[in-house]
């Protein structure tokens, strides 16, 4: 199939067919010329037969314009400007042909490297797949957990759910495929220190073979204003030059992004995939899987978030704050609380704080066997969080890219501190603060396990005050947007004759 990239190098191909024919009349040069004349000619034939009928009437016509140049190769015609006008009226006639018969078609490639954060890539390729003008690949790319001087090989394409078709990554070959628009979640390249993908994978080999590569973070950017560097590692990283274009779930995000001097036409405010999957599991309202209705079933349910680096910078603390979370289901009765630590938690204490593994794996493990030191308590380390947000009644966390999600769902939120310091862009009396000595964590737990919910009335559109589109439409403006921004780079460039 000859897809968007292609055709614009036959195009161009042809393009340079016809400039070249003024240089047919110089003697010295003729030979040179028809003999690229003829290659050009003969690489767009085997382009086009591999794709159309030998009906189409521009095999022909690519035909007469490659013998007439052999005739005027061995001297039986003689080159003057009325056989150069003619010639070129062809070659024209050709390129319309050309234009015409090769549709607009997108070749668009996924590049996920973890299925856990395959949500801020899904909605976008729900989208590409029900457009007729788009071919759409998944492929998962390999990549290393580093820890403790060592990078372990990983792959997790065998983890994608079922209805996303999946092309394993040492079938696919990018110099064949030049795919038109590629989608990656993790720009990093070797500047991450936790996890590294594969170096063919790198933003700066993937942007010889595409003409779109589309960065879409693997997380929400959280609710504090421009402060620092640490919030906003992505765009002061090198690998932000080889981006064509980056998507980010804010305004308040692309005004951060300019300043760290990334280009403001790069930068698209078009809200997050991400905020999708969470609006589309929890619109109709709180939904316990059969996996753990057993445990949860009548139960008011607390979601623990934490993240990777949660238990290192401080294990005294993070572990006496998850327990006294755990005490809520331990002490309340008809509670219970999921626990997921990030995905990358367990191999950031193995490359951080090796000395703690032990013990974070045998309290995992007990949770598993369901310890009675752990009563209705769940450990989540599933492919998908959803089930995680969909089983919950409130969420609890430091401020992360998951509870900015979690804002869409209007349901409490305990943040892991005192109050919001005043960089944060929410009101800070929407939301319930784990260590508000006025209105401490007992207490909170207690009054919403028995229906007393005194920040409701805060929380209405809370998500909307800050992220673009949170209504579920996200991945599908990204998309158009996307797809609008190639072909008209396509139209753009100058193909008039």
């Amino acid at each position: 199939m000859i897809f968007l990239k292609k055709k614009r190098r036959l195009l161009e191909l042809l393009k340079t067919i016809i400039q070249m024919t003024d240089l047919l009349e110089n003697e010295n040069e003729q030979a040179n010329v028809i003999a690229n004349c003829q290659t050009a000619i003969s690489t767009i034939y085997d382009n086009l037969i591999a794709e159309f009928s030998e009906k189409e009437t521009v095999f022909a016509d690519l035909q007469a314009v490659y013998d007439l140049l052999t005739l005027i190769n061995e001297q039986e015609i003689t080159v003057n400007a009325e056989l150069t006008v003619k010639m070129k009226q062809l070659l024209q006639i050709i390129f319309s042909k050309l234009d015409k018969l090769i549709p607009l078609k997108l070749n668009v490639a996924f590049m996920p490297y973890k299925v856990t954060m395959w949500d801020s890539l899904a909605s976008i390729y729900e989208t590409a797949q029900k457009d007729p003008d788009c071919v759409t690949k998944v492929i998962p790319i390999p990549y290393y957990k580093l820890a403790d001087s060592q990078k372990i090989p990983t792959y997790e394409g065998d983890l994608f759910p079922e209805d996303v078709k999946i092309t394993p990554f040492d079938q696919y070959n990018l110099e064949q495929e030049e795919p038109d628009i590629i989608f990656i979640h993790n720009a990093y390249d070797q500047f991450n220190t936790i996890t590294q993908v594969d170096e063919r994978f790198f933003t700066s080999n993937l942007k010889k073979y595409t003409n779109m590569l589309v960065y879409v973070p693997y997380h929400i950017t959280g609710l504090r204003k421009l402060t620092g560097n640490n919030q906003y590692f992505a765009y002061t990283t090198p690998t932000m030059g080889n981006i064509d274009k980056i998507i980010v779930a804010g305004q308040y995000v692309k005004d951060a992004a300019i300043k760290y001097g990334i280009p403001a036409e790069k930068v698209l405010a078009l809200g997050s995939p991400k905020l999708d999957a969470v609006y589309q599991v929890t619109k109709k309202g709180k939904n316990i899987p059969p996996k753990w209705q057993n445990q949860l079933t009548g139960k008011f349910v607390f979601a623990l978030d934490t993240n990777c680096m949660f238990l290192i910078n401080d294990s005294f603390y993070g572990l006496a704050f998850i327990e006294q979370v755990f005490d809520a289901a331990r002490m309340i009765p008809n509670c219970a609380v999921i626990w997921r630590p990030h995905p990358l938690t367990r191999i950031s204490i193995a490359h951080y704080l090796p000395q703690m593994l032990e013990r974070y794996d045998q309290m995992v493990k007990e949770i598993k066997e369901r310890s009675p030191r752990y009563p209705n308590i769940i450990f989540d380390d599933g492919a998908e969080y959803q089930s995680f947000l969909n089983s919950s009644d409130a969420y609890i966390s430091q401020p992360n890219s998951l509870m900015a999600s979690y804002t869409i769902t209007n349901r409490p939120i305990i943040i892991a501190s005192d109050k919001l310091d005043k960089y944060n862009l929410m009101p800070d009396e929407a939301f319930y603060h784990f260590y508000d000595l006025e209105y401490p964590w007992q207490q909170i737990a207690k009054d919403l396990v028995n229906g007393k919910d005194i920040k409701r009335k805060y929380r209405k559109n809370l998500a909307n005050s800050i992220y673009s589109y949170t209504d579920g439409t996200s991945g599908k403006r990204i998309y158009e947007e996307i797809k609008k921004e190639n072909l008209n780079n396509f139209l753009k460039r100058n193909f008039k004759l």
